[in-house]
């Protein structure tokens, strides 16, 4: 489970600044400039801290995977470049095998990941569907005598 600390620890290791700002057209914003990043958080647009923290790993994870564009770049690049970010913030907040073992312990639905993992559910639902899906991992484990 990632912790605010740790992200803020992502932040110092990749020589990322960080912004706390009124932004007015966005609760959040990447920009590259020569090589060196900077991610812009607009506070009065987060209602809480675990809103704030997906929405930080998003903005890493464009950092990290260098997918920045221009606001006028075509929506498909656009796309891709979020997707990317989101998948980066899923691996780096959810790993697959924490999400597993949450569910070993009993927590099920999305909601309750979302309380035990202090993230918002939308982000657990997408962390969910990115394992089920395109990773086509599965969150049901074989029965012990089965065949392997």
């Amino acid at each position: 489970m990632t912790e605010l600390s740790q992200l803020y620890g992502d932040l110092r290791e990749r020589g990322i600044s960080l912004y706390l700002r009124e932004i007015g057209f966005s609760e959040a914003a990447t920009i590259e400039y020569r090589g060196r990043y900077a991610i812009f958080l607009d506070p009065i647009c987060f209602s809480g801290l675990r809103r704030m923290k997906a929405v930080l790993a998003h903005e890493i994870g464009h950092c990290a995977t260098g997918c920045t564009h221009r606001v006028s770049s075509p929506l498909d690049l656009v796309e891709r470049h979020e997707y990317k970010a989101n998948r980066w913030a899923i691996e780096r907040c959810l790993p697959y095998e924490s999400l597993l073992e949450a569910m070993r312990e009993g927590f099920r639905e999305p909601w309750q990941l979302a309380e035990y993992f202090d993230l918002p559910e939308e982000f657990v639902r997408r962390a969910l569907h990115y394992y089920s899906g395109p990773r086509a991992l599965s969150f049901t484990e074989p029965p012990e005598n089965a065949k392997k």
